[in-house]
């Protein structure tokens, strides 16, 4: 489970439940988890997190939408742990 995707998710579900910091922390690790792997999976990672910290729901859903069709992972299992 890809944590910066679930906190892009966490937020875009409810702006007030991450902080500004959160979202920044989270922006420069996947920021450096992609530089690292340079891998798609890993780049819309980082865009989901990076359109979070700026504020723009509409690209950070694009991009988790992404991450979901590159990977093939089950979005259901990332809304079950969101739903905690």
């Amino acid at each position: 489970m890809n944590k910066h995707i679930l906190l892009a998710m966490k937020w875009l579900n409810d702006n007030d439940s991450v902080s500004q910091k959160e979202l920044e922390k989270n922006r420069g690790k996947a920021y450096r988890v992609a530089d690292r792997a340079a891998t798609d999976t890993c780049w819309a990672a980082y865009l989901a997190a990076d359109w979070s910290a700026d504020g723009e729901p509409c690209y950070a859903t694009y991009s988790v939408d992404e991450y979901f069709k590159i990977t093939g992972e089950d979005r259901n299992k990332y809304e079950k742990e969101l739903s905690k």
